[in-house]
């Protein structure tokens, strides 16, 4: 009864193959998942389903989630040394020309950083070892057509994620780069429930009730108290990036998450990742 989580990262596109480009191996993933029996659901399925003890018998259901909202995960981009990349929301409506019902539920689920300052610092200080964005990549302007589109959700991922390039971050300990440091409730209310009433704004209340932990840091406070004390409209679940398949013991507020890149490098990596090898 296997249940997965997987994160991609549209700004990761620092050369041409699956290893060093995300958009190259999102699209041949969306392939080799469907070739092994994989059924791809949105997150809020997989949450449930969890809840409810895991998936259906041997159905084997992962979802789909991308990290830090550039504009790359819905829309197509010119990159200066590799060309024209696929935007994910698009690949995966090739994926469906290509392969009619092939997943009907075809989803995935965007966490998005909610600070406007945040992000515009974000964009002017990436790394180039492992981001490349441009100018604007972090605008807010494409998070209500992803929702219409039906393909992709946005959910919360920090008020600023704790960036280490920011002149000021929302911690009273001036925290950088380690989101385990947010131990009470103040600067979790900064991190999290600010950006939740942003996001809700920004989208007509229509946002996702998921958190994905900065860096995929978490700890006793954040999870065993702070999130699900927020209540299942606000924050229903919190996804980590410990690199496994989803077990039913997991508490709601840990689940793990396998990032492309950091835990599979070719979609055989990837296979044998869900399998638990």
């Amino acid at each position: 009864m296997p249940l997965a989580i997987l994160a991609y990262h549209s700004h990761h596109v620092v050369g041409p193959d699956y290893a060093a480009n995300d958009h190259v191996a999102f699209a041949a993933d969306l392939e080799s998942l469907t070739d092994a029996g994989w059924r791809i659901a949105p997150l809020a399925e997989v949450v449930r389903r969890h809840a409810e003890g895991g998936a259906s018998g041997t159905e084997r259901v992962v979802a789909l989630t991308f990290d830090d909202g550039p504009v790359y995960d819905v829309a197509d981009v010119d990159h200066p040394c590799y060309g024209r990349q696929r935007g994910f929301a698009n690949a995966m409506r090739d994926f469906a020309a290509r392969r009619p019902g092939g997943q009907p539920g075809l989803h995935a689920t965007s966490f998005v950083i909610a600070s406007p300052e945040a992000r515009a610092t974000m964009e002017a200080h990436a790394d180039p070892a492992y981001t490349w964005l441009g100018p604007g990549a972090l605008d807010q302007t494409w998070w209500n057509p992803a929702i219409d589109s039906g393909l992709v959700a946005i959910a919360n991922h920090s008020w600023d994620h704790l960036h280490p390039a920011l002149a000021e971050v929302a911690h009273g300990q001036d925290a950088r780069g380690d989101f385990a440091r947010v131990t009470s409730v103040a600067d979790a209310d900064r991190q999290v429930r600010a950006a939740a009433r942003y996001l809700a704004a920004a989208t007509h209340g229509r946002a996702a009730p998921y958190f994905a932990y900065p860096f995929g840091h978490h700890n006793d406070f954040l999870a065993g108290e702070y999130l699900p004390a927020l209540g299942a409209s606000v924050c229903a679940a919190a996804v980590t990036t410990e690199p496994r398949p989803v077990a039913p013991t997991d508490s709601p507020f840990r689940l793990p998450r396998l990032v492309c890149g950091a835990d599979w490098a070719n979609p055989d990596a990837l296979l044998a990742r869900l399998a638990g090898r």
